[in-house]
């Protein structure tokens, strides 16, 4: 059998679909276990989320703990929140496409000319050096684009004039004097085309510029974040899960 090479590995962000879809259980109740001592059911240590008592058997595959491999649950945040890890990359986009009609500021002809500029670029096969030198090509084609676009003062399609756009560390947008919520923001990349974020360096296929923006929270299995018991007796609960139990907190406040 032949031995199959790997070329790449991408990373991507998941979609909020994605991360139900890996979820066996939306999680709802910011606590892990009854008076009894058992893992309470919607809570962060739901038992179909996996085991890590000897005597309890997983409610998802039926598997014990040195079996079961460990499910995914999910939180549905009641608002959505900014990715600080993402804030910088969703100000470049927004910088770079009109806040009233979403598209990316530049001219028909601008934007073909920019999709010429990255058609020309050829990677010859089986090459590394040939590969690094067209993603450094890319990347200063992309930075000169974006210069360019920060320019812009008038939108070439809907005429609106440009506002002022400012990202305050680590996650709050304004425009002017005008704070953007986060759902606003979600809208407004919502809204750019498929088309747009290629020539913007994103490619849709894997990814979409509104996931950045978090609204399902995807919860890793027990047995990445157990229990330990403490000489006393009592159960401490690993730092994952108490910042679980306090973003799930603050969730139940925001709904009330």
């Amino acid at each position: 059998m032949q031995a199959e090479v790997i070329s790449y590995i991408r990373f991507t962000t998941i979609s909020p679909q994605m991360i139900k879809k890996m979820s066996v259980a939306r999680l709802i109740v910011p606590d892990t276990y009854n008076d009894e001592g058992y893992p309470i059911d919607g809570g962060l240590v739901d038992q179909r989320l996996g085991v890590i008592d000897p005597g309890l058997r997983c409610k998802t595959c039926g598997g014990r703990v040195k079996t079961c491999p460990g499910h995914f649950g999910h939180i549905e945040l009641v608002r959505p929140v900014v990715h600080p890890e993402f804030a910088k990359t969703i100000y470049s986009l927004l910088q770079s496409t009109c806040y009233n009609c979403h598209r990316v500021l530049l001219t028909d002809q601008q934007s073909e000319d920019v999709k010429n500029a990255i058609k020309s670029i050829v990677v010859e096969e089986d090459s590394d050096t040939a590969a690094v030198l067209t993603n450094m090509e890319e990347e200063d084609n992309r930075t000169l684009l974006m210069k360019k676009l920060k320019s812009v003062k008038k939108c070439p399609y809907c005429s609106t004039p440009q506002r002022k756009l400012k990202l305050e560390r680590p996650t709050f947008f304004y425009i002017d004097t005008n704070k953007l919520k986060p759902d606003e923001i979600r809208d407004w990349l919502t809204k750019i085309s498929d088309e747009d974020l290629n020539m913007l360096g994103i490619d849709p296929a894997a990814t979409r510029p509104e996931w950045f923006i978090i609204t399902t929270l995807l919860v890793p299995p027990v047995n990445v974040r157990p229990s330990i018991t403490l000489e006393s007796g009592d159960r401490s609960e690993d730092d994952l899960t108490h910042k679980l139990v306090d973003i799930m907190r603050i969730n139940q406040r925001l709904e009330q």
